[in-house]
C-alpha cells in the first residue's frame, strides 16, 4: 500500500529536522567552548592611565604604570615578602646611576607600598643621626644601617638614553633563585627635566656590598 504525503507537510516536516539538528550542533559547540582552558595564566587587560601636561607628571605617569605592570601576573603571596628596590642603572655599565634613577626607585618605593607590598628601605640607619644641621635617618654608609630582614625580592631596572627619549627596562628578582618572576617596560620622552636628572651631580662613592639573604 502506497502513502501519499502532503507536499506542505513534507517541506514542514524537513525544515523542523533541519533546527533541530542546527540547535544541537550549536549546544554541542558551545559546551566545547565552556570547556576551553585558557593557555594564558591571566587575561590580558589594557592599562589606563591619565596623561600627564607636565614633564614631572610624565614621570610620575610612567611609575604608575611600570608597578601596573609589575603586578600583573605576580601571586598574591608575593606581596608578604620583603620587596627591595634598587636604583636604576645605565644599562652600559650597569654600576653608575643618576639622579634620574634614584628618583625612579623612590618612585617605584611609593607605587609598591600604596598596592599593599611590604617594601624594606635598605637605606634605614639603625640610629636616628642628629647634628645642628638637622636630623637623619638614612645613609648609605653600611656601617651606620640597620640590619635588614630577609629579602623575597628586588625590583631593578635599567635605562637607556636615546635621540627620541629615555627606554627603560624594570624586573622584579627573587632574591634567592634569581629568578626574573616580573617585568615592565616604558619610555620617557626626551625633555629637559630628564636631560637635568641625567647630567645632574655624579653619584654617591661605591660602599660594601649589603647581603639580603640573612
Amino acid at each position: 500500500m502506497k502513502l501519499h504525503l502532503n507536499p506542505f507537510v513534507f517541506l514542514v516536516r524537513v525544515a523542523l529536522t533541519c533546527a533541530v539538528f542546527s540547535l544541537g550542533v550549536h549546544a554541542q559547540t558551545q559546551a566545547g567552548q565552556e570547556k576551553t582552558v585558557s593557555p594564558y595564566p591571566f587575561r590580558y587587560e589594557t592599562i589606563s592611565l591619565v596623561p600627564s601636561t607636565s614633564s614631572t607628571g610624565a614621570l610620575n605617569t610612567a611609575s604608575m604604570f611600570i608597578a601596573e605592570q609589575l603586578e600583573r601576573n605576580l601571586s598574591p603571596e608575593m606581596r608578604s615578602r620583603a620587596l627591595v628596590v634598587t636604583d636604576f642603572v645605565a644599562l652600559n655599565t650597569l654600576n653608575e646611576t643618576s639622579q634620574l634613577g634614584r628618583l625612579l626607585a623612590q618612585n617605584l618605593m611609593h607605587e609598591m607600598q600604596l598596592r599593599n607590598w611590604s617594601v624594606t628601605d635598605i637605606t634605614f640607619r639603625k640610629n636616628i643621626l642628629i647634628e645642628a644641621s638637622g636630623e637623619f635617618s638614612l645613609s648609605r654608609d653600611v656601617k651606620q644601617l640597620k640590619p635588614p630582614v630577609q629579602t623575597g625580592s628586588i625590583i631593578t631596572g635599567t635605562y637607556v638614553n636615546t635621540a627620541e627619549g629615555l627606554i627603560l627596562n624594570v624586573r622584579m628578582i627573587q632574591v634567592i633563585s634569581g629568578a626574573v618572576v616580573s617585568t615592565a617596560q616604558v619610555k620617557l620622552p626626551a625633555d629637559r627635566l630628564i636631560s637635568h636628572l641625567l647630567d645632574g651631580p655624579p653619584r654617591p662613592p661605591t660602599m660594601p656590598v649589603l647581603n639580603l639573604t640573612n
